[in-house]
């Protein structure tokens, strides 16, 4: 299993080139992407992302041959007339990430949750992959 985590670094090369060529202000444009978390059981893949501040009306999942795509778009929030903005650093604009998953996942029985900011997505494995017990008989003349 893998896990990858943001190395620290990248916030320091995102901000020189956001000062150099300005803020794009989308996730993509500064390198961020969509954090996810990948957790794998017997039963299923879970896929969790934090969303704080998307509305429901503004988030996209959708799966097409094996690959999960998480969408989605924040508004920015401009202030008032009579003020300037000194730092932003809440991101805005539109977001995109991609999955590809193994053929084992069940696309039609596919779920999604979204409480409290964090989309939970649950992709349970085919049938024919899952772990299984198998029964031993005895055949002929045991002893």
């Amino acid at each position: 299993m893998m896990i990858r985590t943001r190395n620290p670094y990248f916030r320091l090369v995102d901000d020189l080139l956001s000062d150099a060529f300005g803020s794009g202000g989308q996730f993509e444009a500064r390198g961020v992407g969509l954090a996810l978390d990948v957790e794998e059981s017997q039963e299923a893949y879970i896929v969790r992302a934090n969303l704080p501040g998307v509305s429901l009306d503004d988030i996209s999942v959708n799966i097409h041959e094996d690959v999960l795509t998480i969408a989605g778009e924040t508004a920015s929030d401009e202030g008032s007339e009579d003020s300037r903005l000194l730092i932003r650093e809440r991101r805005s604009g539109k977001f995109s990430r991609s999955l590809r998953f193994p053929n084992v996942v069940n696309g039609e029985a596919i779920e999604a949750n979204f409480d409290d900011g964090v989309l939970s997505i649950t992709l349970p494995k085919a049938e024919h992959v899952k772990p299984r017990q198998i029964p031993v008989t005895v055949s002929g003349n045991a002893n």
